[in-house]
């Protein structure tokens, strides 16, 4: 059964993207009229069909709108899917 890690520490966050190669992004998206840009990992070897613009940030950009939108970053360690992660409330 796997673990999961929840964590708002950069370290961790990184280490994480680091160990899969992917790179801090936004993405832009309109729902409803709104244009919001939901955090991303993106992770070059999976994410090449994505059908939206990917923008890359740097660490900075990235862990700021974490902080700023209260959320964390939660995986599985040993999960099925690597790649697998979500932001999640980080009070919750």
């Amino acid at each position: 059964m796997a673990t999961t890690i929840k964590t708002v520490d950069q370290n961790i966050i990184k280490a994480f993207a680091n160990s899969r190669k992917g790179l801090p992004a936004m993405i832009d998206q309109t729902m409803d009229g709104y244009n919001s840009q939901p955090l991303r990992i993106h992770f070059d070897d999976v994410d090449n069909e994505d059908n939206f613009d990917v923008n890359p940030v740097s660490w900075e950009v990235f862990f700021t709108e974490m902080q700023n939108r209260e959320l964390a970053l939660a995986y599985e360690e040993d999960g099925d899917d690597p790649y697998f992660y979500e932001f999640v409330p980080a009070n919750a």
